[in-house]
């Protein structure tokens, strides 16, 4: 069944304007008309289902379910945004697995920086996919972000992604809101390094295998999700919103 995200708060048995993409897309794609049920997931991440009709509005007819789960897990993925098109598998597959926000990462050794037309995109992307995985929400996808002001506005809520030996495991560092730094793919410079832990930040690392960049944020998400879903995290965080 077709799912549409929405701005405002809905009420069973309110009317309501769909926006006019999505309105096109029920009507002229699908060729639905009056009458014809969809899915609605308003601005508080609630699931109604919905009736069209007539013009471009459309009817909440009953609450199917509330916010929860989603809110309960609230991890965040700094990414350094790799080469190609990698950046739009990440932002995919992320949202899948149950990322709260996207935030591209530009470090030292970055080798894309990302303009204002692949956040369109990856923002696209991101409602796409949250509709695949019945997702109640749709992740915020943030403008590009420098490494220093990523490090200073997450503070000992984040982790920094490495490789080096004798680190804990990812796991051991769960903690309420999270947010996961993932680096490029030459790595974190050792001033990066020096920054965060300045900044209280927590150093983990995935295992005995070196992941791709784009292969590690992906992971390490549904690996922290995991964790916090199981209980030993509830806090949530504005501080990781931009």
């Amino acid at each position: 069944m077709t799912r549409v995200f929405l701005g405002e708060r809905l009420e069973a048995g309110g009317r309501f304007v769909l926006p006019r993409e999505e309105d096109h897309h029920l009507r002229r794609v699908l060729r639905a008309g009056p009458g014809e049920r969809f899915e609605a997931v308003d601005a508080a991440g609630r699931l109604f289902m919905a009736e069209l009709r007539e013009g471009a509005s459309a009817e909440a007819v009953e609450l199917l379910r509330e916010a929860g789960a989603e809110e309960r897990a609230e991890v965040w993925l700094y990414q350094a945004v790799p080469k190609g098109k990698r950046m739009d598998l990440v932002v995919e597959k992320a949202t899948e697995v149950g990322v709260a926000g996207i935030a591209p990462l530009v470090c030292e050794r970055s080798v894309v920086r990302p303009g204002d037309n692949k956040v369109e995109r990856w923002r696209r992307i991101a409602e796409s996919a949250a509709r695949q995985a019945l997702r109640l929400r749709v992740p915020e996808v943030r403008e590009p972000v420098a490494f220093r002001e990523a490090v200073r506005e997450v503070g000992g809520r984040g982790v920094l992604l490495h490789n080096g030996p004798g680190l804990d495991p990812l796991e051991e560092r769960a903690r309420g809101a999270v947010a996961l730094l993932v680096g490029p793919e030459g790595g974190w410079s050792g001033a990066e390094i020096e920054e965060a832990l300045r900044c209280g930040l927590s150093l983990a690392q995935l295992g005995p295998f070196r992941l791709r960049s784009e292969t590690a944020g992906v992971v390490a998400v549904a690996r922290m999700r995991a964790v916090l879903e199981n209980g030993q995290g509830t806090e949530r965080s504005e501080e990781l919103r931009g």
